[in-house]
This record gives structure tokens, sequence and C-alpha cells, in this order.
């Protein structure tokens, strides 16, 4: 049904040509429904910054820097020392000790106790030295990784952003070549009206206009799935409004693979790869682990003190309230006296009375300081296995980075085959295209003539499609070859 509502029914002996229009109208369609042009158009290079700031892998990289961070931070607070602080507050009941006269007494007892204790530690077999040292090591191999995977995403996006460019071309490509096959249409049903050429001539090209279309829409479908590759490298919504930038397609003039060499490429990616980075300092990392745990044999020596005080309710004193006489006076007779002496006996009185909570809190303050030393003599073979342990673990990193270089190595050297048969593909694809691009012009003059037939001419533009499409694809493979080489190189990813 059109959009007026009227029904269109499709006879056995419907006219080719309606067909052929109402399928190029549903080609249009699909082109148009892409994100061909819209108006936030993005280079390659705001791809990369958008990717290092949205993309999840990046986001758990740069999250393992900070646990490491922490790490190396807590390591170097071990030299620090520690102070805690303590209160108690309780009520005791039945045969209980006061804690303020350190009596056994039986009645409740409502008790309070503060405390501060402080600690350091002297010497420790240089542990904690060590392992701020391995803290910074694993730290930077964090910081290595998560460089390897920015690096890494950004040729991924490189990749997805080149076949973005590739599949443009090629749908244009196709759209231009329908548009070609229609003005052939016209020009073959000329000569069948004209009785030049047979009706069989324009159903080859009406076939080869089908074909063209029907590519059409496989370049439309391989453009939105380019298109949505990008967008999950981006981490954008899949009806995103994405364009990309249009850079001036060249190929780098100055680039010969050919005269790369595998030691030349490998001595700079050696130093500039953050995987053989962050593979060496592991290493490092093994290597301070062996020391760390060689300091479990020597002894320990820490400095410590204290402050305490407490509070008791039944905690009393005597309070002095003045003298008694005691029994009855006498009288003494003191030489030199002519009368006797009264004399009255006297004793201090004195009452218990509770001590007041802060009076009680200055009394009982205590303070001490003194120094902790303890010397390992056997410890179940622990710090032996511990140090085998950690000597394994050196041997295992240098297997790990030797197995990152032999890798690396491996990578450049297929990088720079690629490189190479990328650059005779091209001039292959280039040569042939030229050749094919020849025979079809030769052809469709001698169509228009009448000296050749409608298959000759359609086999020929399929031909030189076909070269046209190889040659495409070989320039943007080798493009992106060269750009991988320029990876291990350190060189940023840009399409200038």
């Amino acid at each position: 049904m059109c959009a007026h509502g009227c029904i269109l029914v499709l006879q056995t002996n419907i006219d080719m040509k309606c067909l052929l229009s109402i399928f190029g109208v549903m080609v249009c369609i699909a082109a148009t429904s892409l994100p061909l042009h819209t108006q936030e158009v993005w280079s390659l290079e705001k791809c990369i910054a958008h990717a290092q700031d949205a993309n999840l892998t990046i986001k758990q990289a740069q999250a393992n820097v900070r646990t490491n961070l922490l790490a190396e931070q807590q390591a170097k607070t071990a030299r620090l020392p520690n102070v805690g602080a303590s209160g108690s507050l309780g009520r005791q009941f039945g045969r209980t000790v006061d804690p303020t006269t350190n009596q056994f007494n039986n009645t409740g007892i409502n008790y309070n106790s503060f405390g501060l204790n402080a600690g350091i530690s002297l010497f420790n077999g240089g542990q904690i030295h060590q392992q701020v040292a391995q803290a910074g090591y694993d730290l930077k191999a964090a910081e290595a990784d998560a460089e390897n995977t920015i690096l890494s995403l950004n040729l991924q996006i490189a990749q997805a952003y080149l076949t973005v460019l590739l599949n443009e071309e090629q749908l244009e490509s196709a759209q231009k070549r329908v548009e070609q096959s229609r003005r052939q249409l016209v020009v073959t049903q000329k000569l069948v009206d004209a009785g030049s050429v047979p009706m069989a001539d324009r159903y080859n090209v009406d076939a080869q206009i089908a074909r063209d279309e029907q590519l059409t829409i496989t370049a439309v479908n391989n453009l939105e799935l380019a298109y949505l590759n990008l967008k999950q490298l981006l981490q954008l919504e899949p009806d995103y409004p994405l364009e990309v930038e249009h850079p001036a397609f060249n190929l780098p003039a100055d680039a010969n693979p050919e005269v790369q060499t595998l030691l030349a490429v490998y001595n700079v990616a050696e130093t500039a790869q953050p995987v053989v980075q962050a593979a060496d300092y592991r290493v490092e990392s093994a290597k301070v682990g062996v020391k760390v745990a060689q300091s479990a044999y020597w002894p320990s020596l820490s400095a410590f003190g204290n402050l305490n005080t407490n509070y008791s309710s039944q905690f009393q004193q005597a309070v002095f309230t003045g003298n008694v006489t005691t029994g009855e006076p006498q009288f003494v007779q003191i030489a030199g006296q002519p009368d006797p002496v009264e004399i009255a006996f006297l004793q201090p009185e004195f009452i218990l009375e509770r001590v007041p909570y802060l009076e009680q809190l200055d009394q009982n303050f205590g303070q001490g300081i003194g120094l902790n030393l303890n010397v390992p003599i056997y410890q179940n073979g622990r710090t032996k296995l511990n140090v085998e342990r950690a000597r394994l673990n050196v041997v295992n990193a240098e297997l790990q980075s030797t197995q990152a270089r032999q890798q690396l190595k491996n990578d450049i050297q297929t990088a720079i085959a690629n490189a190479r048969a990328s650059k005779r593909q091209v001039d292959a694809a280039e040569k042939s295209y030229q050749s094919f691009k020849t025979v079809y012009e030769n052809t469709e003059k001698r169509h228009t003539l009448g000296a050749s037939n409608t298959l000759d001419l359609t086999t020929a533009k399929t031909n030189m499609d076909t070269a046209e499409n190889d040659m495409l694809v070989a320039r943007y493979d080798y493009l992106f070859r060269l750009k991988i080489l320029d990876f291990y190189l350190g060189k940023p990813l840009t399409l200038d």
C-alpha cells in the first residue's frame, strides 16, 4: 500500500522498469536511514579522546592503578607510629576485684577506665623499606598496564574508524554504479527501440541493475554494522547520531615497509611499549619480594608507651576531721612545777569519703614506656618456605618478561610482513582496476556503436566494479597496516 492508501497489485506481466524503480526507492530509503547526515562529526582524535574517558576497560585499568597507589601509601604509613585510645564503663557484681585498690570486694562496683597506647617499629630486618619498594614497582606495573590498555583500544578504534570510512566509500561506489546502470538502461532501451539490439540486451541491463542495487543494500548493512562496532568501542548508545569525519585519503608517499627491519622496529618498541615495561616492573617487584620474605629471619625491635587511669564507685579515702580526747585526763607531777599538770590524750579522727570522679582519674593516672624485642628462633620452616616461594615468583616474572618480549617480536615481524604484503596488494589492485576500467570504457564505446552486445558490457562493468572494490579494500588495509607499524614505533594514531 502506498502513502495515499492506494494498493499496488503486482501482476506477472508488470513492467520490469516499474519494479526497478520501486526497488530503487527502497534502496534510497535504506541509505538515508543511516547516520550519514548528522550534525555532529567525530574525528579519529575525538573518538580516541572520548574512549579514554568513557570506555569501561580503561576505567577498570585506572581503578587498578588507584588500588596500587593506595597499597603504596599504606606501605609507607607503616613507618609511622600507631596510637590507640581505649575506654570502658561497666558494673561488677559479686566477689570481684576493685580496679582501683586491687582488693576483693563483695559489693557492686561501678567502674570506668581510660587508656592511651602508642608503639613504633624501630627495626624489623628492613621489611617495611622493602615493602615500600615493592609497592612502588607494583604501582608502576599497573600504570604501564593501563597505558597498554589505552594504546590497544586506540588501535581498535582506528581500525573500526577506517572500516567505517571504507564501507562509506563502498556504499558511495555502489550507489554510483546503480546510477550508471540506469543510464545504461536508457541507452539500451533506445537501441532496442531502434532495432539495433535484441530485447534480451534490455533484460541483461535489468539484471545488472538488480545486482547493483543488491550490492547497495549489502553496503548499507555493512556500514550499519561498522558504525555499531565503533559505537560499542566508544560506549555510545546504538541510536547515537554518530558521523565520522572524512579526511583526505592519501596513502603516505614516503611509507615503504620494505625498508623496515625487525631489529630496528623492535629496538624502538622495546622501550616504547608499556607491556614490556610492565613485565620488567613485575620482575623487580618479585626480586624485592625475596628480600621481604628474608626479613623474617631478623629480630624485630619496637618501642611502646601507655597512659592509663580508672575510676571505681567504691574507692574511698580517709578525711581528717580533728583530734578527740580519749580516756580521763590525768594529773602528772612535773619537776619544777609546784602543782600537778593535767594531761589529756588526743587521738586524730578520720571519716571515709568517696573520692570524686575527676580526682580519682587524677590520682590513678599512670604512665609507662618500654622496648619490645622479638628474636625468631624456630618458626616451623615457614620463613624458609616463604623465601623459596618468593624466588619462584622471580623465575615466573622473568619468564613472563621474556615471553612478552618474544610476543612483541613476533607481532612486529607479522606487522612488517602484513604491511609489505598490503603494499604489493595495493599496487596489484590499482593496476588491475586501471586495466578493467580501460576494458569497460572500450566496451561501452563499442556497445554504443552497436559493435558489442550487452552481455559483454555488463561483464566488463562487473569486472571493473569488482576491481574497484578490491582496490578500496587494499588501500584501507594498507593504511591500517601502516598504522600498526606506527603503533609499535610509538607514533600517535592520526589520519593526517
